[in-house]
């Protein structure tokens, strides 16, 4: 999985709260779009969408092991996706922290490995104004970055900028920045993939259209600028 590494500056004398609240924020919106992105791979590659159970439990604030080794006898089991859709989406939309899972043949695999997914917080500094630099899934993380419209704004603004200095695209940061997360796709794309089946992609979209509106207040409120990106195999 390619990852993403995202440095940005925020706004001055922002609260320590306000930043708290950013990155927890900014996680629980990450880890519900590399569920939905995860659940349409899966489809893709063959898991029958009736397999999915939606669960959630009491983990610990600062775990000892990953999630993939913990004892699922400790997760409460909401929803079967083959029981009740309405159900399954709901609690993926509405818990914090929901743990979706898949039945095989050797039990219940998690689709949501910490290893490979965890959003990173490679570094905080909180003196004014707020440095944050995160690394994440590639997709999921580029999401939050564009988060609903920010893609359109950030290419209107640099290319109108571009027509009256005359710099060049391709040497710019942000040309570079644009390039580097088109390279890697987005969660949004993986969603609605062709063998996506449509029920899935209604139910994930609107989950989805949710993530981003909120992600791009909180882009908003800490005043994301300056961004640099870095890809990473």
């Amino acid at each position: 999985m390619d990852r993403l590494q995202l440095e940005f500056s925020g706004k001055d004398d922002l609260p320590a709260w306000a930043i708290l609240h950013y990155l927890q924020q900014t996680e629980i919106n990450y880890i519900k779009l590399i569920i939905l992105q995860r659940i349409c791979e899966l489809i893709d590659e063959g898991i029958s969408p009736d397999r999915f159970i939606v669960a959630t439990s009491s983990a610990d604030v600062f775990p000892e092991k990953p999630i993939e080794y913990a004892d699922f006898k400790r997760f409460e089991f909401l929803a079967r996706k083959e029981d009740s859709a309405n159900d399954f989406w709901r609690i993926i939309k509405n818990h914090h922290r929901p743990v979706v899972f898949y039945e095989s043949a050797e039990g219940y695999v998690p689709i949501y490995i910490r290893d490979e997914n965890a959003l990173t917080i490679k570094s905080v500094a909180v003196n004014s104004p707020v440095s944050i630099n995160l690394e994440g899934g590639g997709k999921a993380l580029a999401d939050l970055y564009y988060a609903n419209d920010r893609e359109k704004r950030d290419r209107w603004e640099f290319e109108n900028q571009q027509r009256q200095n005359g710099l060049r695209f391709e040497n710019e940061q942000i040309g570079q920045t644009i390039r580097n997360i088109e390279d890697i796709g987005r969660a949004s794309e993986t969603v609605n993939r062709r063998d996506v089946p449509e029920g899935v992609r209604v139910y994930a979209n609107d989950i989805l259209e949710l993530l981003l509106r909120r992600q791009e207040k909180l882009n908003e409120q800490i005043g994301m600028e300056n961004t640099r990106i870095s890809v990473r195999a």
